[in-house]
């Protein structure tokens, strides 16, 4: 007979942990200020936009009045502040309209190196930092006056302004884009694929979204952002979005097909331009001097450093741990640079 033994062992299981919270990677909110201004004497002056390339070439574009060598005013603007890495040196960028020499307010820069430089005065202008090219739309047949740009490279770089304009360079041809609305746009920002675009109304107050896919935009919902104009946006692409609104703060929503858009409590102010590195490293700057900074875990504020007696800012940009903010001081033109 055979019998069979069988030796059976108990192994007592581990327990296993309760899962942890996840904690959001964050940002340093350690940065020291300088604040510049300019101008002032001759006239009124505001700065409008900034690109910053590296820490030692940042350009700010706008409308700076100086006296001339013989003391009264001059009625042609600087309209660009250069940083070299140790100074502001002021430039007035001279296009040619109709074969005569120009030197106008710029409205807007987008940089893809030093030597790859759009601005816009209505028109776009193209330059490699000495030497500039103006496109006359009307010329072309194209009825558009442009004001902001964004783009992945000069030949894909679209640009947006008053009465719903809309045009596209492929770095041959222009093509204006139909937007179905007259609303003036103030700010285009692509990531991941997607380009967005926010226009304002003044009557009654509030604003549309575009989305922009080749030559075709399309108005998006922004319910239930109602009775404020839109300014500024950025994002992450489905991570999370943020618009600027005048008198409305801050909006934000983690995904396009998101119902709503949830209003965060971090301002009242007029807020005017929001860019980020990364969904955990976000600026904020508003009409009345905020200067705020997400770093993934809560918002701080920075008025205290970079707060203004006469003004506040129009535009924010920031590249890895340089951030600035331009606009004006009335009667000077602004600029606030922030080092992590």
């Amino acid at each position: 007979m055979c019998a069979l033994f069988f030796n059976l062992t108990c192994k007592k299981e581990s327990p296993v942990a309760p899962p942890q919270p996840t904690v959001p990677d964050t940002t340093s909110h350690n940065f020291t200020f300088q604040t510049f201004t300019f101008g002032g004497n001759a006239g009124s002056c505001v700065l409008s936009d900034v690109a910053i390339i590296s820490d030692t070439n940042i350009w700010a574009v706008g409308a700076i009045y100086l006296d001339s060598a013989d003391g009264e005013p001059d009625p042609f603007p600087y309209n660009v502040a250069h940083w070299d890495g140790q100074n502001w040196n002021l430039k007035q960028i001279t296009v040619n309209y109709q074969g005569n020499p120009v030197i106008a307010p710029l409205d807007g820069i987008f940089a893809f190196s030093g030597t790859d430089i759009w601005m816009t005065n209505g028109f776009p202008i193209h330059g490699d930092g000495a030497n500039w090219q103006m496109y006359q739309l009307q010329d072309m047949g194209i009825g558009a006056s442009v004001s902001k740009a964004w783009g992945t490279s000069s030949s894909n770089i679209y640009f947006v302004g008053d009465d719903g304009s809309i045009v596209r360079y492929d770095g041959s041809s222009w093509t204006k884009i139909s937007s179905g609305t007259s609303l003036t746009f103030n700010d285009i920002y692509g990531s991941g694929g997607q380009i967005l675009a926010v226009c304002l109304q003044f009557n009654p107050l509030g604003g549309e979204i575009f989305s922009i896919q080749g030559n075709t935009a399309t108005q998006i919902s922004s319910n239930p952002i109602e009775g404020y104009q839109f300014y500024g946006i950025w994002f992450t692409p489905n991570e999370q979005y943020y618009i600027a609104l005048e008198f409305g703060g801050v909006y934000e929503k983690h995904s396009l097909s998101d119902n709503s858009w949830n209003p965060l409590e971090i301002t009242g102010a007029a807020t005017t331009g929001v860019r980020g590195n990364g969904p955990n490293d976000v600026f904020v700057v508003s009409a009345t001097g905020d200067f705020l900074h997400w770093n993934g875990a809560d918002w701080k504020s920075f008025r205290g450093q970079t707060g203004l007696s006469s003004g506040g800012y129009a535009r924010v940009a920031v590249n890895g741990n340089v951030v600035v903010a331009v606009g004006a001081n009335s009667p000077q033109a602004v600029i606030t640079m922030g080092r992590r």
